[in-house]
């Protein structure tokens, strides 16, 4: 039951997707969907769609059409346009990583040249 679930709100976020530009009401009822049926098999949101939707008033989120995505103080801040709600999200580990990578340029580099 719990993999034919999954595979339910995959199909559904999908459909999501696709439908949006032309009709955005039916986005917002397949993501209402998506959520129930994630709550009554006591599952998770797939991750690569948990930021695609709001959580305060369930609408479906398409960067530049509803929603504003905003870069401040190592955090993304989406805004969703419908109900006014933000979602903040961090982004620490990236810069953790870029600078790790700058690091470890700098010191195989210095290596190579002694």
């Amino acid at each position: 039951m719990i993999k034919i679930a999954l595979e339910r709100m995959e199909i559904l976020l999908q459909r999501a997707d696709e439908e949006f530009a032309l009709h955005p009401e039916r986005s917002h009822r397949y993501v209402e969907m998506a959520r129930k049926i994630a709550t009554k098999y006591n599952l998770k949101m797939p991750s690569s769609w948990r930021g695609r939707f709001c959580r305060n008033c369930n609408k479906f989120l398409k960067p530049g059409s509803n929603c504003q995505v905003r870069l401040k103080d190592s955090m993304v801040n989406i805004k969703c346009m419908e109900c006014g709600e933000i979602m903040r999200k961090p982004y620490i580990q990236e810069k953790k990583a870029k600078r790790r990578s700058k690091i470890e340029s700098r010191t195989f580099q210095e290596g190579t040249d002694a």
